[in-house]
């Protein structure tokens, strides 16, 4: 099994936001600050609520000081996501 991967963050992203243009979302921008890519803390909470539906993975709220950034992000689920997903 592979995890969570960019690709499937970007669809995750792509599911919440329709239309959103989630080709920016790439590997040079793992790194950056999700304030810096345009997206709030309500956007945030939005990508981490569907993951929570989606993946069962438990994303406490103590963990978005953390989950700076879209590496953050999916490496955070990455090591919780469920091995019979």
């Amino acid at each position: 099994m592979s995890g969570f991967t960019l690709t499937e963050f970007q669809q995750v992203v792509e599911l919440c936001f329709e239309g959103a243009d989630v080709t920016a979302l790439d590997e040079t921008v793992l790194g950056t600050e999700f304030g810096d890519l345009g997206y709030d803390s309500l956007v945030v909470y939005e990508i981490a609520m569907r993951i929570q539906d989606e993946y069962r993975v438990a994303i406490p709220d103590e963990a978005f000081d953390d989950l700076r950034t879209p590496g953050a992000f999916i490496a955070y689920v990455d090591a919780r996501i469920p091995a019979d997903r």
